[in-house]
């Protein structure tokens, strides 16, 4: 049930991270710097995860390890039911990532990348926002665990196959009001689930084109949800810590890209990148209450597809040091009618710059990312008809932007 939370909590992080959705693409200082752009570059150990059917390309065995960091600001203003406005609560989230790379022969190598791909949180406050009814807290981890073998068929080709185990961790508050009363929902879960990936990479004089695909993973999620009551009429619906569960299915992605080798120093990348959202329709949670009453809630997501476009450079200033420039645009699946604030999506804008320095066997990246979401006026969502006394508390203009720091340190031997 955690992960339920996981699901609609994954809000979080998507609402105020770098791809549609709860989705975070940015894996890696250097592909941050480049605005994500990377799948068709993927020159460091972070193929592992952007491409590893790159992996073949880098010598011996490649480690590194780092953190894009987020830190998200949102705001939502109903100019109709209040004149004050909702902040969400600013906190920096530090997911970690670690990869390793090891060619074991001219035509063989394996990576092994350990991210967070989907995650972070958001909190409104519980006590004084507009929205409290439809979330207070929610937070979640979902951590990736993927190995892959890498074969190199000519000069020009290498492919990869690979498999990931994902763990999934999850907490999904509300407040809930009868007449009078008012109590904070709480559920918690957790749960685990496997999927597959499978990459290329080609060389064309100064070209290379990439591509990416991730399988969809299926979770099942089983946690507890804490629902308090006071007095005889409500008791009946109280469920103390009780046993839940419900099922999600995590989306496939696919991505696909080419960079072009201007000179011996500049460097330009493009990539066109997809995330089915589809596997998002409904969440639904089966609980007992304390009476031992079988109960269930359903709620309808019905999230769309979506693509993002983005580019990126990479200047050689010298042996020592490398610039780098990103941009990104990219889709909101969340569309007006299923709005709300677990994933308070929109269309997002993106800057990226960002700069590596090598001395010897260690090299450090550093990047800041920009993110811009499109304000979004929401007037018609049905996500809090019936959660809601009088509903319409989603109604109003959503502001929201992100800032992401990035360092990643790599060593190879």
């Amino acid at each position: 049930m955690r992960n339920t939370a996981i699901l609609a909590i994954v809000l979080a992080m998507a609402g105020n991270a770098g791809a549609a959705g709860f989705r975070l693409a940015e894996q890696d200082a250097k592909a941050t710097g480049m605005g994500n752009s990377f799948v068709a570059v993927a020159d460091n150990a972070s193929a592992a995860w952007y491409n590893p059917a790159a992996i073949i390309g880098l010598e011996g065995t490649n480690l590194s390890l780092g953190s894009v960091m987020v830190a998200p600001s949102m705001d939502h203003k109903n100019e109709v039911r209040a004149t004050s406005t909702d902040k969400i609560e600013n906190v920096l989230h530090v997911p970690p990532h670690f990869y390793a790379t090891r060619k074991l022969a001219p035509k063989i190598a394996v990576g092994l990348s350990v991210n967070a791909p989907f995650g972070l949180s958001t909190s409104w406050d519980k006590l004084a926002a507009n929205t409290r009814e439809i979330a207070t807290k929610s937070e979640i981890q979902a951590i990736y665990t993927n190995l892959n073998g890498v074969y190199k068929v000519n000069d020009a080709l290498s492919v990869a196959a690979g498999a990931s185990y994902v763990s999934l961790d999850a907490t999904m508050n509300k407040k809930v009001e009868f007449g009078t009363t008012n109590v904070e929902q709480t559920l918690k879960g957790d749960g685990n689930g496997v999927g597959f990936n499978v990459a290329g990479l080609y060389k064309w004089n100064k070209w290379q084109f990439g591509t990416s695909y991730r399988s969809a993973v299926k979770i099942d999620v089983d946690g507890k949800i804490n629902l308090p009551t006071t007095g005889t009429t409500l008791n009946a619906l109280a469920a103390d810590n009780r046993n839940a569960k419900t099922k999600i299915t995590m989306p496939d992605m696919f991505q696909l890209g080419a960079s072009y080798k201007y000179s011996d120093t500049w460097l330009f990348s493009g990539e066109a990148d997809y995330t089915n959202w589809t596997t998002y329709r409904r969440l639904i949670i089966d609980y007992t209450r304390n009476t031992g009453a079988a109960a269930q809630t359903i709620d309808d997501k019905n999230w769309t597809s979506v693509w993002a476009l983005r580019a990126g450079t990479e200047y050689k200033v010298s042996d020592a040091w490398k610039a780098r420039a990103g941009i990104f645009y990219d889709w909101t699946p969340v569309t007006e009618k299923y709005f709300e604030t677990r994933v308070p999506d929109a269309d997002r804008l993106a800057f990226s710059i960002g700069a590596g320095y090598t001395k010897g066997n260690i090299t450090v990246d550093a990047s800041y990312m920009y993110l811009k979401f499109m304000e979004r006026k929401i007037d018609s969502s049905v996500q809090d008809d019936g959660a809601t006394i009088g509903g319409n508390y989603l109604n109003g203009k959503y502001n929201a932007s992100a800032m992401l720091p990035a360092i990643t340190v790599s060593y190879k031997f």
